[in-house]
């Protein structure tokens, strides 16, 4: 059995369990969420070793033809983000409702320092406090300053080893996928007002759908469209980390799986592809060993 197989039967159990003993359920918070901490513990260092890697081993023409095509799908999917973000609330049904007082409406919410969020003028505060915007570009400085220099190589080797190193404890964290989502949806539905689901599920309902569509039809859509790869393939290769996912209501815990699974995946037309070295291991060997769906999926 799989083990996105197991993901879905642990979300499937952990429904029936919450349901079937309510409040009870409730402790299996803690499980879900040391669950959630142990797979951020290689989220951050995997971000920054695969980004400082991937351009660093570029010459100077590639990352030009990189910055023109990443940039183009870049501000496509800024595109489609805006979009659906304006869109949604058109389709929620508009229903009067009495205004209540409430302390956060005088009290001054702190602007947000973009600052702080995209200058990593210092880079253990946005590697401790998960500051991944400021944490990506660090990366990216780096890795474009690379490019360059003499003698890269055997850095590069280096983070390339830690880099597997990282997604091989992930894999061990991730082994334990069935068990965390299980305890999260047991809790959440154990812990859940059925009367105020009932007066949302119009919002549930729309935001569901608005959700499947892009994550099983638009985004993979556009993936199929821009790359070698297939729908089909995209989609079975992300389905267990879009139940974790979901499950979690954490994107950053599988943020290293499409690193890993564009490697991976079978193309519709042979191309050469980025070497990635991988010491005394041929590629299929390492693709089966660490492919999404030994790990996330």
């Amino acid at each position: 059995m799989s083990v996105a197989t197991q993901v879905f039967i642990g979300l499937g159990g952990g429904l029936l369990t919450g349901l079937f003993f309510g409040e009870h359920a409730a402790f299996l918070r803690i499980g879900g969420d040391v669950f959630i901490a142990a797979l951020q513990i290689t989220v951050i260092p995997y971000v920054l070793v695969a980004l400082i890697t991937s351009l660093g081993r570029l010459d100077l023409s590639d990352a030009k033809n990189l910055v023109l095509r990443a940039g183009s799908v870049l501000l496509l999917l800024w595109a489609i983000g805006l979009f659906v973000v304006f869109l949604a609330p058109l389709s929620f049904p508009d229903w009067p409702s009495a205004s209540f007082f409430s302390t956060s409406q005088i009290q001054d919410q702190p602007p947000v320092d973009f600052l702080r969020l995209y200058i990593p003028s210092n880079i253990f505060y946005s590697l401790s406090n998960a500051v991944v915007p400021a944490v990506v570009v660090s990366s990216i400085l780096l890795g474009v300053a690379l490019i360059q220099v003499q003698g890269k190589d055997r850095l590069i080797d280096v983070l390339t080893t830690l880099g597997v190193a990282l997604m091989r404890v992930t894999g061990y964290i991730g082994r334990l996928a069935p068990y965390g989502v299980f305890a999260i949806t047991a809790a959440a539905a154990g812990t859940i007002d059925m009367a105020q689901l009932a007066r949302l599920q119009v919002y549930v309902v729309l935001h569901s759908s608005i959700a499947l569509l892009l994550s099983l039809w638009v985004l993979p859509g556009l993936v199929a469209l821009l790359t070698p790869l297939r729908h089909g393939d995209v989609l079975r290769a992300f389905r267990g980390p879009l139940v974790t996912a979901f499950a979690t209501a954490n994107l950053l815990i599988v943020l290293p799986v499409p690193r890993m699974a564009s490697d991976c995946l079978p193309r519709r037309t042979p191309r050469p592809a980025a070497p990635i070295p991988r010491p005394n291991q041929p590629l299929t060997s390492w693709c089966q060993r660490h492919s999404p769906s030994r790990i996330l999926a």
